[in-house]
């Protein structure tokens, strides 16, 4: 661990950074989901619930993250779930079964919720400590990392790369980051006693009882209309252009690095469009994106068009989730933290019930169906959000 006198808040974030980019890493076998899925012989019903293992890892931890963080601190959490989620990428990769796929799969999403709120308090205390705010670009830096990954895995799948050496080389790269990111992420042990008892004076003055948690519920829907359409295209969007289209392993997996790269644009520039006309609003006009995107995707016959829905859906959704932790956590009544943890088990729930649904309507009619869910929920995000907005 770096002495105190050499960590600062600049130092800092670029450790925190370089952890949401490492996260962002861990999506590299997104773009070789359908050459699993060929592998394995699934079903489309089945290929929905052997996808959704990661999201029901995710699930099943409950608040077991807050507990480790509160005890071991977030770096240490970050640094030894990150290194336990890059194993077991290696091993889903390296997998001889779906089974075995889902297992591993389970468990990188157990680790994954750890990395997810250890990373996310680290953000926040160097936030505190920098004195301005950083979330929305911490959060650019993961979608960068997956485009990294996505990459990655569309040029591994084009030249036809083992899968097992692609996901093994990817784990390594991960755990060398890991280690940097634990490194160069101290923050001092004043400098967080200050932030401790200011938390605590903001918890003490805002007790919660249950009546001051149902204003949380349409904010968690949001969460979970707002992953969706990251979650559909993630997990099926390179199917659909292998199955619709005809399609190769690589171009198709182009389809996630489109969307995720849209992403990135989006989230750049939310921030200077919320100042102007707040979050709640460009939220809504994302939702409508989303809902505008999923229908080119759905009605397009030709494959190139499928690229600039996917497009629009990386634009529109970018500020939707941001929107809902944000708003979340400036619920009055509330202790610091209620609103954006319930906000976070649910946009989990999306997760993992978002594919097998998707999969029982591919099973029961085609992928492009399926895409009319995307268009739910940009409608749904667009009403949710636009009623948030302010008042004037």
């Amino acid at each position: 661990m770096l002495g105190q006198s050499s960590a600062s808040p600049g130092r800092a974030r670029v450790g925190v950074s370089l952890n949401f980019f490492t996260n962002g890493l861990m999506l590299t076998l997104v773009p070789r989901l359908p050459e699993i899925k060929q592998a394995f012989e699934l079903s489309d019903d089945f290929y929905g619930i052997v996808v959704a293992a990661m999201g029901a890892g995710a699930l099943v931890v409950g608040p077991l993250p807050a507990r480790f963080i509160a005890r071991h601190g977030a770096l240490k959490v970050a640094l030894v779930s990150t290194i336990g989620a890059a194993l077991m990428l290696a091993l889903a990769s390296g997998a001889a079964s779906p089974l075995a796929f889902a297992v591993a799969f389970f468990l990188m999403g157990v680790l994954d919720a750890h990395i997810d709120a250890a990373q996310n308090t680290q953000g926040v205390a160097v936030q505190i400590w920098a004195g301005r705010t950083i979330m929305s670009s911490l959060h650019a830096t993961w979608s960068v990392g997956a485009t990294v990954a996505t990459l990655a895995g569309s040029l591994a799948a084009g030249l036809r790369v083992p899968l097992a050496v692609h996901g093994g080389a990817m784990a390594a790269t991960i755990i060398v980051l890991a280690l940097a990111c634990y490194r160069m992420g101290v923050i001092p042990p004043d400098v967080r006693l200050a932030q401790l008892h200011s938390k605590q004076k903001a918890d003490q003055q805002a007790p919660a009882n249950w009546r001051r948690l149902l204003p949380v519920l349409p904010l968690a829907l949001l969460g979970v209309v707002g992953v969706v359409p990251e979650d559909a295209t993630n997990n099926w969007a390179a199917l659909y252009l292998v199955d619709h289209f005809g399609l190769g392993y690589s171009p198709a997996g182009m389809a996630v690095t489109v969307m995720l790269v849209a992403q990135v644009i989006g989230r750049l520039l939310s921030d200077p469009l919320a100042d102007r006309y707040g979050q709640e609003t460009v939220a809504s006009v994302g939702g409508g994106l989303v809902a505008a995107g999923a229908l080119v995707v759905i009605a397009t016959p030709v494959a190139p068009l499928v690229y600039v829905g996917l497009v629009l859906i990386g634009v529109g959704c970018a500020p939707i989730v941001p929107t809902a932790f944000s708003a979340a956590g400036r619920l009055p009544g509330l202790a610091s933290g209620t609103g954006i943890s319930l906000v976070g088990f649910a946009l989990r729930l999306g997760l993992t019930l978002n594919s097998p649904l998707m999969g029982a309507v591919a099973e029961r009619s085609s992928v492009r169906a399926a895409f009319g869910i995307v268009v739910i929920a940009g409608l749904a995000a667009c009403l949710l959000a636009w009623r948030y907005r302010p008042r004037h």
